[in-house]
């Protein structure tokens, strides 16, 4: 039987009716015909397609029994066990609930190039809950829907997932056009509302990280062998020292003294700005605090965000970049 959105939704109307009982194949034709119209499909036309649906659903859930009552000449069709159902999910209220979170997250991927599957195994998933669609939704995720490049997203994981090496074109900021890169692809990250690839670039030993936003195609290299990953824990260790996803390789990690004033600490306090951070010292008007990351583009960024509430106190060479940066932002309002 075809894995479609239409043939759910028969399997759901069927398995309603069949707990109730009493349903003959044409009463069972016009349940299914109406729930179909309803959300825009076209209806059941064959008797047919109701036998093979209820044959289906007695071979494939041995937790159901469909049972044939005659009458006369008519037949009616109804489960052994009118508390059973093909959806029945031994799930308490706290899981329902946890998984419903989980449906979410994933709704955040619908509509991707090549993600299909996921969109059917949604509606499956709704379908099995008995999850209305049209509910009002109370969680809401930051989510960039113009961003470039989401069209990669499932291309580039399954390179991950099968280990293929792969070629991309890129150009960074600093470029004016498009290379050609051959990288072994390893993980994907997302920050700031920004996907990002991470991976092995050919010739080189350490991690580069891809913006998706600056590829402009992937193509996948079945000749050339695939390096893996055996030395780094992206899930654990890589991001531990740093603000966002670039991890400098020239550098080392660095201990950083920031004074926050007493207007900004309560935010800070209560979202550091890394995991690192602590109180280094109290004044009457500010609290000076340490973090120990490396020093990367996105660190900075951050800094800078806050303005005048911040300011960096060491290293020297940070604080001189920000208060040159600050000092050019001013020049722009003058």
């Amino acid at each position: 039987m075809p894995n479609t959105k239409s043939s759910d939704i028969r399997y759901k109307v069927l398995d309603r009716c069949l707990r109730r009982g009493g349903y003959s194949t044409a009463r069972l034709m016009d349940a299914v015909s109406k729930e179909l119209e309803f959300q825009g499909y076209e209806p059941v036309t064959a008797l047919n397609t109701i036998r093979n649906d209820l044959r289906y659903i007695g071979a494939t859930y041995p937790n159901v029994t469909i049972v044939e009552t005659k009458s006369g000449r008519n037949k009616t069709y109804s489960y052994e066990d009118p508390n059973s159902s093909i959806y029945k999910l031994q799930l308490s209220d706290e899981e329902l609930g946890q998984l419903s979170q989980c449906m979410a997250i994933l709704s955040k991927f619908e509509g991707l190039p090549q993600m299909e599957w996921l969109e059917s195994f949604m509606e499956r998933f709704k379908l099995s809950l008995n999850i209305d669609p049209e509910g009002t939704r109370v969680v809401g995720f930051d989510v960039n829907k113009y961003l470039i490049g989401r069209e990669h997203f499932s291309k580039l994981l399954a390179a991950i997932s099968n280990k293929n090496t792969i070629s991309i074109s890129y150009k960074n900021f600093r470029e004016n056009k498009h290379k050609q890169i051959i990288v072994y692809p390893y993980y994907i990250k997302e920050y700031n509302n920004r996907w990002f690839l991470l991976g092995r670039t050919k010739g080189y030993e350490t991690i580069s990280t891809f913006a998706f936003d600056r590829i402009k195609d992937v193509q996948l290299l079945v000749d050339e062998p695939y390096i893996p990953n055996i030395d780094i824990d992206f899930n654990d260790e890589y991001f531990s020292d740093m603000v966002g996803v670039t991890r400098p390789n020239d550098t080392s990690v660095q201990k950083i003294i920031l004074r926050v004033t007493n207007d900004l600490f309560p935010y800070i306090a209560t979202k550091p700005i890394h995991e690192t951070q602590k109180i280094n010292h109290r004044g009457p008007d500010y609290v000076d605090i340490e973090i120990q990351v490396y020093v990367n583009y996105e660190l900075k960024q951050l800094l800078l965000s806050f303005g005048e509430g911040l300011r960096v106190l060491t290293p020297s060479s940070l604080a001189n970049e920000i208060k040159s940066r600050l000092e050019k932002a001013i020049i722009n309002y003058q």
